[in-house]
């Protein structure tokens, strides 16, 4: 009754394609049962995995990103370096770690790079919403550059991906409306429409490649 236990815990944590953890942790779940997310970070002195510290901290940084606090989100991916230290990541923590990273940048050829490396990793996964957060990236740069068409075709695809908008992303929304403003609405749902239709390696390459 005292809640799950250490296992329990890290069951809750390991496992990127688990859920985001903003849901995880501020949605909580029907019926009045335990939010898996506040209950991992009670038990997080007891885990003693590093492969699984290294998820909890990952997990912490996709939080605070989506909480829009950068700083936080440093630490926590500095965590996760130490953590794996030179083990070989998974491409599914080796894309969002990228993607992360790509979103602290200031600097444009450097958002890019790591962008590709996050949608090389997801498609070496090849899981719909891994593949799908990545596209989300890779429009930030098109926003960035000043190609709203580009970056309104980026967020149709990554919706078409994963089959609906994906609201627990932070940036796809702000993409979205930002693209709707510079092009209007017309143009906005003519590019949306062209972005479904797209091959999204072709899509991507678009913008990853100068």
């Amino acid at each position: 009754a005292g809640g799950l236990p250490v296992v329990g815990a890290t069951v809750a944590v390991v496992g990127v394609g688990g859920g985001p953890p903003q849901h995880n942790g501020l949605l909580g779940a029907a019926g009045g049962c335990p939010r898996p997310w506040p209950v991992a970070q009670r038990h997080a002195d007891g885990i003693v995995w590093p492969d699984s510290l290294a998820e909890l901290a990952l997990k912490q940084a996709q939080l605070a990103h989506w909480r829009g606090e950068p700083d936080k989100v440093r630490e926590h991916l500095a965590s996760v370096q130490e953590l794996l230290g030179r083990t070989e990541m998974v491409s599914s923590v080796r894309a969002k770690i990228m993607d992360l990273y790509g979103y602290l940048t200031d600097d444009v050829e450097q958002a890019r790079a790591y962008r590709r490396q996050a949608f090389e990793a997801a498609m070496e996964n090849m899981y719909p919403p891994t593949i799908a957060e990545s596209l989300v990236g890779i429009a930030d740069v098109a926003l960035r550059e000043g190609r709203y068409e580009q970056a309104a075709r980026l967020i149709a695809a990554s919706d078409a991906v994963r089959g609906t908008p994906d609201r627990s992303l932070p940036d796809a929304a702000r993409i979205a409306e930002e693209t709707r403003e510079h092009l209007g609405e017309t143009a906005f749902a003519e590019e949306t429409l062209d972005g479904r239709r797209r091959d999204l390696r072709e899509l991507a390459e678009i913008t990853l490649t100068r």
